[in-house]
């Protein structure tokens, strides 16, 4: 290396070292730029790079660093750096053939850790189990143990063993009671089997350890909902932002609403989470409407003329992407219409349903088109005289393991609906159901389908199709909250551990009135359930 060369490293080396005490990250990022243009060869200064890019959520150019980093002669410290990162990333994860190649190379804790999400990602549990017992079997640190027995319980948790999950967490916490991802885990398991009380002593175990802990804050706020601890829930709910919903948190330069009065001011209502997260949020509207002022209302554009039509004095608005210039850099940001306050839909729960006793008894809030609907009705009429019509909806969720097996009836079980005789069943199940309606058909059932409507594309069209049936019948998805918000009477089938939204009792919701819960209590089959809702639907004056 040139003497010229040599020095002009050292200058660098020097100059990163204020950089860091400063932690002035965009000189740091200057800085290493220039290193590794000396340098390329230099995995470490590949790898910092990367990581200042990650950590500034730019994975695209931390992507080109991490994998020039590992093109080069690797050590743990770079490993360390990269590989926890990687774990938390779909554009690694979703490689199970690349994670499972960079293990089998250098097999490591920080290595295992992204095989281990890619197999999950994957859905691959067997292998991941096996993985996992082979490890306990050989000889391993105590890191290495508490991590391994962590990840065990994950699996059994996926999968639905959630005993075997209480059992890996227990074993872990001999080893160090102390271990929070051990004492988390040990609390969903708990909460998953209805041990309540546990769970929360478990959460608030973790908090005492690590008071800032986003995902137990969250956790614990959905299981005080779930309990009917609204307030206390509500306030935990706020922390929702720094696990789940942190890609979809938004800072506005506007102050949030904490519940004044609206008269002569101005309210932004901002969207958040999925289609049935904002229409059950959206029952809190006409509440919110009683108190006055001027309201301008986000959801999704697919909702839009839905809310048209049911709130014609609120304002619907969008979101719009706007780049501008700041310190030189173009920088994308969002525009939204001028206010005086602000709030995401989500935390409208904290100043209007403090209390069971605040939730409203209202038949519904939503208006489907009523030519639509009365067209549809008089067509399926038509098709099946002197037939019930009822809607129909068996699987809901896109996560991995036990969570979607838990809201998926097989057509072999939902066969059995075809016990009642006087009714027709109409198909509103969302994605792809062809080969679900033909299995049905040679198991002897019929579920009409109606092509026209696509509740992916249109669910103002799917909106007109519940409202001109006599009930639905559904697992834990959209088909719900639409039917809900409609006022449809409906049958919501909830797994064993259901979401926290629909408390613990069954009966009546308290988010919609006209959906009557019925708790499925066993994991491998949803025939007592269904037998509850054919039974009800069977009785005049159940629905």
């Amino acid at each position: 290396m040139h003497n010229a060369t040599r020095q002009k490293l050292q200058r660098i080396v020097d100059a990163l070292k204020i950089a860091e005490d400063r932690q002035d990250i965009a000189q740091q990022i200057a800085l290493y730029e220039e290193l590794v243009k000396e340098k390329p060869d230099l995995a470490l200064g590949q790898a910092q790079l990367g990581v200042l890019y990650w950590d500034k959520g730019d994975e695209e150019r931390a992507r080109n660093h991490f994998d020039q980093a590992l093109a080069l002669p690797q050590t743990d410290h770079i490993d360390s750096l990269l590989f926890g990162r990687m774990a938390k990333s779909r554009l690694y994860t979703g490689n199970l053939d690349r994670a499972r190649a960079w293990y089998n190379t250098k097999p490591n804790l920080w290595r295992l850790r992204l095989y281990f999400e890619s197999l999950n990602q994957a859905e691959r549990f067997e292998e991941a189990e096996t993985l996992l017992l082979n490890l306990l079997g050989g000889e391993l640190p105590r890191e290495g143990q508490l991590l391994t027995l962590h990840m065990m319980a994950q699996v059994y948790l996926y999968t639905g063993r959630t005993h075997d999950s209480v059992a890996a967490c227990q074993a872990g916490l001999e080893i160090d009671p102390t271990c929070e991802p051990l004492i988390f885990n040990l609390a969903v398991a708990q909460e998953m089997i209805g041990r309540y009380q546990e769970a929360f002593q478990g959460y608030n175990r973790v908090l005492q350890l690590d008071p800032q802990n986003n995902e137990t804050h969250n956790n614990l706020s959905h299981l005080m909902l779930r309990l009917g601890e609204f307030e206390s829930g509500w306030r935990h709910y706020e922390w929702r932002w720094g696990s789940a919903l942190k890609d979809q948190h938004v800072d506005f330069p506007l102050p949030r609403w904490q519940g004044e009065p609206l008269a002569g001011h101005s309210l932004l209502v901002w969207r958040e989470q999925g289609i049935g997260d904002q229409i059950m949020f959206s029952s809190m509207l006409p509440s919110l409407l009683e108190r006055g002022g001027a309201l301008k209302y986000e959801v999704e554009s697919r909702l839009v003329p839905l809310f048209q039509r049911s709130f014609p004095d609120v304002e619907l608005v969008q979101r719009s992407p706007m780049s501008i210039e700041e310190n030189g850099q173009e920088v994308s940001k969002l525009a939204w219409p001028a206010t005086d306050y602000q709030i995401p839909m989500g935390s409208l729960g904290l100043q209007l349903r403090p209390s069971l006793e605040s939730f409203p008894n209202q038949a519904g809030f939503l208006l489907a088109d009523p030519e639509h609907s009365k067209q549809l009705r008089q067509e399926y009429q038509q098709l099946y005289p002197h037939k019930r019509l009822v809607g129909v909806s068996w699987r809901g969720g896109n996560s991995v393991g036990n969570q979607k097996q838990n809201r998926r009836i097989g057509m072999s079980e939902l066969v059995k609906l075809n016990a009642l005789s006087d009714v027709q069943l109409i198909n509103l199940q969302y994605g792809d159901t062809v080969a679900e309606i033909a299995e049905a058909a040679a198991l002897g059932l019929h579920i009409h389908n109606d092509a026209r409507i696509d509740p992916l594309r249109d669910i103002d069209a799917q909106a007109a199709q519940i409202a001109a049936l006599d009930a639905v019948i559904s697992v834990d998805n959209t088909t719900v909250h639409l039917a809900g918000s409609l006022g449809t009477p409906t049958l919501a089938l909830l797994q064993l551990n259901p979401n926290w939204r629909w408390g613990l009792q069954e009966g009546p919701s308290y988010w919609y009135p006209s959906v009557h819960l019925i708790r499925n209590h066993q994991i491998s089959t949803w025939a007592p359930a269904l037998d509850k809702a054919i039974a009800a639907l069977r009785t005049a004056g159940q629905l």
